[in-house]
């Protein structure tokens, strides 16, 4: 016990503990407690994680914006994640439902972990890798995501914040490869023959560069889509489901009408008419 209680643990697997600790603290929903700001700071100061991230994080979590670290690829290409935050007159628990629903059945997303504060999709296995490859049509645009977070916030009673972030940095990385791949070998097709003749090294920027600008036109792009479904999935949350079969129908046909009564005869009515 004491060996275990030495033991160093590195960045990665405090980060996995924690999650993993969260998510089955999480399910025990009668224990329901707040931390303030400070303190939350200063655990995560014991744990090896930077005030500067965790302030980040807070202001992540009551913004419409997803904050994320700076770096090369996102000063060439743009950020990597994407966030759709809005304020529903229905439920709580309806607007989970009908949004997980939406996830699983609209974008194809596989649900990897859910807690008490909302749950983390993805594309899934082998064949949902193929799927995202193989989607020309655009109707399910959020395969190509890394990850789809969905957070569920009670504001009052019958509304909710629902949140949807998106994790597209594996779309960003791949598009800033295959770009720099393919610049770096139209520039040295250039630079090759360049030597025979000097007009060729005119190219080499131009080769080196158009592919990079194809492929950030192409991500930016995606990322357009994405930010369009988080958004139409947030409507579709705002409208409710559809109304089942039978209730349309019956809502179709309008109020239900008393027959007209059946005239009667008498013997003395046929004398008459004859």
């Amino acid at each position: 016990m004491e060996q275990r209680s030495r033991e160093r643990l590195t960045s990665a697997e405090v980060d996995l503990v924690l999650r993993r600790a969260a998510e089955l603290s999480a399910r025990r929903k009668d224990q329901e407690y707040t931390v303030s700001a400070d303190v939350l700071v200063q655990v995560a100061a014991a744990a090896g994680i930077r005030e500067s991230d965790v302030r980040r994080a807070l202001a992540e979590l009551r913004s419409d914006r997803a904050e994320e670290p700076e770096s090369l690829a996102g000063r060439l290409y743009g950020p990597s994640r994407f966030r759709a935050v809005r304020e529903i007159e229905r439920p709580a628990d309806a607007v989970r439902e009908h949004l997980e629903a939406l996830l699983r059945q609209e974008q194809g997303l596989k649900l990897r972990r859910k807690t008490a504060a909302g749950s983390f999709w993805d594309a899934g296995d082998l064949l949902g890798m193929v799927r995202r490859a193989l989607d020309f049509s655009g109707h399910r645009p959020l395969l190509k995501a890394h990850s789809v977070e969905l957070r569920i916030e009670e504001v009052e009673d019958g509304r909710c914040r629902a949140g949807l972030t998106a994790d597209v940095s594996n779309l960003r990385s791949e598009n800033l490869q295959a770009g720099g791949i393919l610049g770096a070998t139209f520039a040295s097709l250039f630079a090759i023959a360049g030597f025979a003749d000097a007009l060729f090294f005119l190219g080499v920027l131009p080769a080196l560069a158009a592919p990079a600008v194809g492929f950030r036109f192409a991500y930016h792009r995606a990322s357009t889509e994405i930010r369009r479904a988080l958004d139409a999935l947030l409507d579709a949350a705002e409208e409710g489901p559809p109304p089942e079969e039978g209730e349309e129908r019956r809502e179709n046909r309008g109020p239900i009408r008393a027959p007209n009564p059946i005239p009667r005869f008498s013997p003395g009515d046929r004398s008459a008419e004859s």
